[in-house]
């Protein structure tokens, strides 16, 4: 009878504390900030200097606003990773231009980007306040191309990556690199607040002037833009 009531007894307690602990809080909206460093291109001292050294990303039910800003040069990528819709403005200088991606051209976007081989390791540590998992991301085609990717899953945001090469990963990305427009360029996550910017009336929402233009001519004046660096 004593064993009887001493199993009852401890299987009250494990219940008491189980449903003590405070479970994680999902992060649903943040902004974060990321450090970008152009490693191939630091040879070239005016392109380097004019390329932009952060990236802000924010994130709202669903929302991905991606924001590179210098100077007179503005690139908003917008992602609705509920719908997979994106739309896209870039100002330089005087021009304005904006773009919303047909479901045809999100297919060639994905397409033209570099395909690589996820592959996952037991590694683990912290970036600005996430726990993050390590991954490797190695090129299909030259096997000596391999990208380092953080990431974390304690962002709640669904099929974060669907729109870049890594979309097999499952969680937002916090280190990681890319290439665009001929250049390499590495992110790192540096700052993390638990909230949009509210004073950014309508974040997710291009701003009203620019141009309409395709996917095609967007491509074709960023590629023209980054080459007059050359």
């Amino acid at each position: 009878m004593l064993v009887k009531h001493s199993s009852i007894f401890l299987g009250i307690c494990i219940l008491l504390l189980v449903s003590c602990t405070p479970k994680k809080e999902v992060i649903s909206e943040g902004t974060i900030i990321y450090s970008a460093d152009y490693p191939n291109h630091k040879k070239n001292i005016f392109l380097y200097n004019i390329l932009p050294k952060e990236v802000e990303i924010s994130f709202k039910d669903g929302m991905v606003r991606n924001d590179i800003s210098r100077g007179n040069f503005q690139n908003i990528l917008l992602f609705d990773c509920n719908k997979s819709q994106l739309e896209i403005y870039f100002q330089y200088g005087e021009e304005a231009f904006k773009t919303k991606l047909s479901p045809n051209e999100i297919r060639q976007m994905l397409n033209d980007q570099v395909n690589y081989e996820i592959r996952f390791t037991d590694e683990t540590d912290t970036l600005v306040g996430f726990n993050v998992k390590k991954a490797l991301a190695v090129n299909k085609k030259d096997k000596k191309d391999v990208i380092t990717l953080w990431y974390t899953e304690e962002i709640e945001l669904k099929n974060p990556n669907w729109y870049n090469t890594f979309n097999e990963v499952p969680g937002v990305l916090l280190a990681y690199s890319v290439d665009r427009f001929g250049i390499r360029m590495d992110y790192k996550a540096v700052k993390f607040t638990p909230k949009t910017d509210e004073s950014k009336k309508q974040l997710f929402t291009l701003p009203a002037k620019g141009t309409a233009i395709s996917y095609d001519e967007y491509n074709q004046k960023m590629n023209s833009l980054f080459a007059t660096f050359e």
